[in-house]
């Protein structure tokens, strides 16, 4: 379905910031609250994930007169120009607005909402929870919070966008496999995350590790950690401090995202990142700090 209306010409575009400012609620006529809860920017074409009560829909914004680029980062201004839009207030699940013969069309569910493979979801069987059902108790990055499931604390991490689920997929992949093989020296897989239905899975929950990050001290326990994953099958790939919590004299391994399986010929990578492990511990850069 197609909307259209007209609209006096914008100005250009120019030079802005980008920077991401708190999000914002409002409350339409519908009684549903809205919340601006990502985006992804270009300089003429925005893309963003909203909040509408109990769902979650995406808004593609291809020309930047839409949505002025000083406004183009604040919730409540995002908000404000978008509900101006012709069939805003309409059941649809992706919006995409363009300017076409003096005014704004705006297309219904012309792409889809992305969701994860359903061959990387089979990797790693667990439950399914509702994202926006989830009580956040903190936020870490802006792809992962804590959150509460059963009264425990754990960690949601999430593919806001299309683009961001290949390196998901993977690490579900990675979860699949190091549970399979006994590997317990990373965080338990607890369940997935869904948008709106059981079908549209955008991420996963894990166990919330607790310990400190290690130092040189530290590198008997990490290389004998490492050498673990090694013999699982699988090389980390981003073998900086930041990816490893040590408690006591155990090391365990976070965020798979770029990790590799042996078995498809990464020997040379695995022998590559244990070698300079000692490096790693010692770097002061807070590469890979959240």
């Amino acid at each position: 379905m197609i909307y259209s209306q007209s609209s006096p010409q914008s100005k250009p575009p120019h030079r802005h910031n980008t920077n991401w400012r708190a999000p914002a609620t409002l409350t339409t006529s519908m009684d549903e609250r809205e919340e601006v809860l990502s985006l992804d920017l270009e300089d003429d074409d925005y893309l963003y994930r909203i909040r509408r009560g109990h769902r979650i829909v995406y808004v593609s914004v291809l020309h930047a007169g839409i949505v002025p680029p000083e406004h183009r980062t604040e919730g409540s201004r995002i908000l404000s120009h978008l509900r101006r839009l012709p069939g805003w207030d309409g059941e649809w699940r992706t919006l995409t607005a363009r300017k076409r013969d003096g005014g704004v069309e705006c297309t219904v569910n012309e792409f889809e909402a992305h969701k994860l493979d359903s061959g990387a979801v089979a990797a790693c069987a667990g439950p399914a929870f509702n994202l926006l059902e989830l009580e956040r108790c903190g936020r870490i990055s802006e792809r992962m919070a804590r959150v509460v499931v059963g009264g425990t604390v754990c960690v949601v991490k999430i593919a806001r966008f299309r683009h961001e689920l290949e390196a998901l997929e993977r690490e579900v992949r990675v979860y699949g496999a190091l549970r399979d093989r006994k590997f317990g020296l990373c965080p338990a897989f607890i369940g997935y995350v869904y948008e709106e239905e059981k079908g549209r899975v955008v991420g996963f929950l894990m166990e919330e590790l607790h310990g400190r990050h290690p130092d040189i001290r530290d590198l008997g326990a990490c290389e004998d950690t490492v050498e673990q994953l090694h013999g699982a099958g699988v090389s980390h790939g981003d073998l900086n401090k930041y990816n490893i919590i040590v408690s006591g004299n155990v090391a365990k391994l976070i965020d798979f995202e770029v990790s590799t399986f042996l078995e498809d010929g990464h020997h040379e990578e695995a022998k590559d990142e244990l070698q300079k492990l000692a490096d790693q511990l010692l770097d002061t850069s807070e590469v890979g700090l959240r």
